[in-house]
């Protein structure tokens, strides 16, 4: 089932699931993509300004791609369209996430623009968070994503 820009509202905003960080996950993902003391040695880690063991950002970034596309595949009836990005911008990771937290995903529709150099294609924007147990922002980035646009007639 293909995505038309067209078809896309701006709004509202999608819960995409929740993930638990455990410590050896976190070691995990780390010793192999962002292997920083802090990510990776419990020991080294309670002498850095973090005080313990936190997950790197990639990790936690990594797992928002993994529940969107879980969701793309849930609202496609599994046949979900190869989204094409031209990036991301103003990717902040606010808070550290510690062994045991549970983040929240979310994504949110928040601009689309027709493309004049691709009159098939449209740009999406979307605003995607993770957020703790209390509704704390933990990290935060702002999405872009081509979609084709619908042909005369279709």
């Amino acid at each position: 089932m293909t995505m038309f820009w067209d078809d896309v509202a701006v709004g509202p905003r999608v819960e995409l699931g929740s993930y638990l960080f455990t410590q050896d996950d976190i070691i995990r993902f780390a010793r192999k993509y962002d292997p920083q003391p802090f990510h990776v040695d419990p020991q080294a880690a309670g002498g850095s300004p973090f005080g313990g063991i936190i997950a790197s950002g990639w990790h936690t970034t990594a797992i928002w791609m993994k529940l969107a596309t879980a969701h793309r595949v849930k609202v496609s009836d599994g046949e979900p369209d190869a989204m094409i990005s031209p990036g991301f911008e103003d990717l902040r990771w606010l808070k550290p996430v510690r062994p045991g937290m549970t983040l929240h995903y979310s994504t949110e529709v928040t601009g689309k623009r027709a493309l004049a150099s691709r009159p098939d294609r449209g740009l999406i924007i979307t605003t995607n968070e993770a957020r703790d147990y209390d509704g704390e922002l933990v990290m935060r980035f702002t999405g872009k994503v081509f979609a084709p646009r619908r042909q005369h007639g279709d």
